[in-house]
């Protein structure tokens, strides 16, 4: 199981995020045939490396076939007035909505569907329930975010944005890619979004468009403005499914192990692009199936070193994948005050952590055990709670079960809206239960 950080310096979208994990190692004729499970025809996918600016990436797309040779750039006419009873009595004036805007808005328009057809249409294929369920979760975050804007009920509404077929593609899609590489936790950077106003069918609108502002309410998602571009870089798609990973924005743990970038299709006079990550899951955020295993414990006792390089040296040896790293305060020979250096590791980390020790510490030597250890089985869930998502760590063991609240969360939750810790975690335990 791997991490990923995301790095969205150009904004988010459907097309720059699969283009991301397909350049990443995701298997393109494998998305391909699980999206053959969902009752939709009429599309292939082109994915093709590419090079911008002396990088290569992914650029990916949803080739729309059967008829529909231009895909919806629109949000007028996507939803039905309240008399409206059938798709087929929408307008059609929405071929020009974000026509500067050529990420993953541009969808097809050949059959309007509601959100009930769309969450129908996932349910009764044979998909993953982890993809049915973030599909859902993005089909439905994007259709109220809609229905805010336009003032609509959410059942009255009728939309291509998300009812085009290479719009259920880019969503559905990317979590079949998600499943494949076998991501659990998200890293990322602030998002950033162009500035200025765009032309739609219904007129002038600002950056961020309003649909945009309504998926950032009561999330904890940071935006920050390039007002050097002026048009729209991020989309609802790319914004829908970037919340649904519940990304923390701190330092990522993790080993970088491959670098990807997806690229998004229009020129804005700077490098447009997604860059992401793949980490090496760290001990903690590993999914743990074995109530048993063994571990390697090395110590060495160190007696002439700073309190701040010892510091350092335990963030190395963490971020490094060390399963644990503490110190005990020892009283050694002559009757010196020294630090006695615990590592745990597995066992066949033993060479790497003994040049690690050597590099970064004083000491000369070390010592190592093999000890057998038990250990409960560990699972993650994601509480949602009034300031964002948690996540949490399950520990279970013949029928006892421990839930442990991720502290990185809880910090930044509290930082971004100043309350005390404490605060937060009662907020979250409430919520648990």
């Amino acid at each position: 199981m791997k991490n990923l950080y995301l790095e969205p310096f150009s904004g988010l979208s459907g097309d720059m995020l699969n283009g991301l994990l397909l350049d990443l190692g995701g298997d393109l004729a494998l998305m391909e045939q699980e999206l053959n499970k969902l009752s939709v025809k009429g599309f292939h996918l082109h994915a093709k490396r590419i090079e911008k600016s002396s990088i290569y990436g992914t650029d990916f797309d949803v080739h729309l076939t059967a008829g529909s040779a231009e895909k919806d750039h629109g949000i007028k006419g996507d939803f039905a007035d309240s008399h409206a009873e059938h798709p087929s009595e929408m307008t059609h004036e929405h071929h020009h909505h974000h026509a500067e805007q050529l990420h993953d808005h541009s969808h097809s328009h050949g059959h309007a569907r509601n959100l009930q057809d769309i969450l129908q249409l996932i349910e009764q294929s044979d998909l993953s329930q982890t993809v049915k369920q973030h599909s859902t979760n993005v089909f439905t975050d994007i259709a109220k975010a809609e229905a805010a804007v336009h003032q609509m009920p959410l059942d009255q509404i009728h939309f291509h944005e998300v009812g085009a077929l290479d719009s259920i593609v880019d969503v559905i899609g990317f979590f079949i890619l998600w499943e494949q590489l076998d991501l659990q936790h998200v890293y990322a950077t602030p998002v950033t979004e162009g500035s200025g106003t765009i032309t739609v069918a219904h007129g002038v609108m600002p950056v961020p468009v309003p649909a945009v502002m309504q998926l950032r309410k009561n999330s904890q998602i940071p935006i920050q403005q390039d007002f050097e571009i002026k048009t729209e870089l991020v989309t609802p798609t790319g914004l829908a499914i970037f919340k649904e990973l519940a990304p923390r924005f701190t330092k990522p743990l993790g080993t970088i192990e491959k670098v990807g970038y997806g690229f998004g299709k229009r020129e804005t006079g700077k490098f447009n692009a997604l860059r992401g990550s793949l980490l090496s899951a760290t001990h903690s955020n590993q999914i743990v199936q074995a109530t048993g295993d063994q571990v390697l414990q090395i110590e060495t006792n160190i007696d002439d070193q700073t309190p701040e390089q010892l510091g350092y040296v335990m963030d190395v040896l963490l971020d490094q994948g060390a399963l644990d790293v503490f110190y005990t305060s020892i009283q050694m020979k002559k009757n010196r005050s020294g630090i006695l250096l615990t590592v745990l590791t597995t066992p066949d980390q033993k060479e790497f952590f003994t040049k690690l020790l050597f590099k970064h510490t004083s000491t000369i030597g070390m010592r190592f055990a093999t000890l057998d250890r038990t250990i409960m089985k560990r699972s993650f869930e994601v509480v949602k709670t009034t300031y964002g998502a948690v996540h949490i760590k399950v520990n279970t063991y013949q029928g006892i079960t421990k839930k442990t609240i991720e502290y990185q969360d809880c910090e930044q939750i509290a930082k971004e809206h100043d309350l005390a810790i404490a605060d937060v975690y009662r907020l979250v335990e409430a919520a648990i239960k």
